[in-house]
């Protein structure tokens, strides 16, 4: 994606916000947590987004009220939202890049309509309104989860942030391949947050243990 200048598009889109009578408290706020994640991921053409930690930071509390504001936004063209229809894969959005016009500057900007500026995402991403089947919903696929996530399920536990962050980082240079990080999560708070590998043995070994204690008892 090309350099994004913070600064003129964040004045720039909250003049248009300001000229768009369509626009209300709760756009503004599901729409700058969707920006405060595009600066975190450096400007990504497309954001793999959590709907529970955007609600939070929108302060949206109702699921309705999130989707019929994330729904205004991809019609009005603030952004694109391309829908997961999977329990493991993340929604995806594409916020429109919007430029200032020649010869302004971000103090004095006109209003302008919404610039696309932004490159079509390498993937082949359908948005919602144009997604006609819930395709590949039986293909296999691994957990996709990050730091923001892994702090969150922490915190509904009432668990140490220190202990996510441990976590996270633990599981991260393990690359451990599991649908289920939530269990092994769990695991590591009743093990006083001490995590260890999984202790790797053969098809037999429980086999085997078996008859030793089966020896044992006569």
């Amino acid at each position: 994606m090309g350099k994004v200048n913070y600064i003129a598009h964040f004045n720039t889109v909250l003049e248009t916000f300001y000229n768009d009578e369509r626009i209300k408290q709760g756009h503004i706020t599901l729409y700058l947590a969707f920006f405060h994640l595009w600066n975190r991921k450096f400007f990504a053409e497309t954001l793999t987004i959590n709907r529970e930690i955007i609600m939070e930071r929108a302060k949206i509390k109702s699921k309705t009220t999130y989707h019929n504001h994330l729904h205004d936004l991809h019609n009005w063209e603030y952004l694109t939202y391309y829908p997961s229809y999977h329990p493991l894969i993340g929604s995806k959005i594409k916020i429109t890049l919007v430029c200032p016009k020649n010869g302004t500057t971000t103090g004095t900007q006109e209003v302008q309509n919404l610039d696309k500026c932004v490159p079509e995402p390498s993937q082949n991403l359908v948005p919602y309104n144009k997604l006609k089947t819930k395709e590949n919903l039986n293909k296999k696929a691994l957990a996709i989860f990050n730091e923001d996530e892994v702090f969150l399920f922490f915190k509904k536990n009432d668990w140490p942030e220190m202990e996510a962050r441990k976590f996270y980082t633990y599981i991260k240079l393990k690359k451990w391949k599991t649908e289920n990080w939530q269990i092994i999560a769990k695991i590591f708070a009743k093990n006083n947050f001490n995590l260890e590998e999984p202790k790797r043995t053969s098809p037999i070994s429980g086999y085997v243990n078996h008859l030793k204690q089966m020896r044992d008892k006569k």
